[in-house]
């Protein structure tokens, strides 16, 4: 049922022809900030090859360096930005694409999962996204205190598998990757003390730094959540941006600190991405989902 909501949402929505007004029109002089998780390449490729017809892809720093100016004269008409949340395993097949378009994304990464075989605590076998929604809104020792008692799950518990880069993986592809951090476990930040946030925030930057000796300028909040409290750490932390999951477009009056995004499906096929690249089909599922606790995404 889900599935075939969207798809017929994605179908109505290409076949008005409004996914191609909004490409002409609306996004002529803004720029939208694509967020991936876990896509697979066969995916990936399509959706890239698509946007390589009809926008042009610009990078992070691109993209903050003409907000903070207040001059979009550099930025070319229809562009988007690609950024990947997390630092998955899978995330190292995406390379060959990332050469192939010659792009550069920005991926965000959980610096203290990076690099070991430590799990991300959304990603426990089992959980429900109703679970998973529930944790979310816990303060956060309370959430890991369930984790631990329902799942065994700890923030540094050590396990078989892995499900993120290592340290290898990450060298391979920086010459066509922006690494950036995205806290150090992925906690939700309002959710947490002011200690455990600026540990989150600060640490994140100091790993990534030392661990590739580069800069990281940029910032994403996990789950897109953040407050006043957040947006003043994360600037005091010598960042120049911070992505949200608020969703829309960015122009030159967006703040910094809280750029917007249009977040994509991680398997859309690419009707369903040329729907979301509207925001119309993100904007439904949160309404509805607002109303009915139905996720149509």
């Amino acid at each position: 049922m889900r599935n075939f909501l969207r798809n017929v949402t994605a179908t109505l929505i290409c076949l008005s022809g409004i996914h191609i007004l909004i490409r002409e029109f609306l996004c002529r002089n803004r720029v939208a900030i694509l967020t991936y998780h876990d896509t697979k390449p066969t995916v990936f490729a399509k959706h890239i090859a698509y946007l390589s017809r009809h926008y042009t892809i610009i990078s992070l720093d691109t993209l903050v360096a003409a907000i903070h100016q207040k001059d979009f004269s550099q930025i070319p008409a229809k562009s988007v930005v690609i950024t990947i949340d997390d630092g998955h395993a899978g995330n190292i097949e995406l390379l060959p694409i990332f050469k192939q378009y010659r792009i550069r994304p920005t991926l965000f990464v959980c610096t203290q999962i990076i690099n070991t075989h430590r799990h991300f605590w959304f990603k426990i076998e089992g959980q429900s996204k109703a679970e998973k929604e529930k944790l979310k809104r816990l303060p956060n020792a309370e959430r890991l205190a369930r984790l631990k008692q329902t799942a065994d799950f700890e923030p540094e518990k050590v396990y078989p598998d892995r499900q993120a880069l290592n340290i290898e993986e990450m060298k391979e592809i920086i010459a066509d990757v922006d690494f950036q951090p995205h806290t150090q476990f992925h906690p939700i930040l309002p959710y947490c003390t002011e200690a455990e946030c600026r540990q989150e925030i600060f640490g994140s930057k100091a790993d990534l730094e030392k661990l590739l000796e580069i800069e990281c300028p940029h910032f994403s909040y996990p789950n897109g959540d953040y407050t006043e409290r957040e947006i003043e750490i994360v600037e005091a932390g010598g960042f120049r941006s911070a992505r949200t999951t608020v969703i829309g477009w960015n122009t030159l009056k967006t703040a910094p600190y809280q750029l917007k995004t249009i977040p994509i499906a991680d398997d859309a096929g690419l009707s369903l991405f040329r729907a979301q690249l509207t925001t119309i089909p993100q904007r439904l599922n949160k309404w509805v989902n607002s109303l009915f606790n139905v996720n149509l995404l």
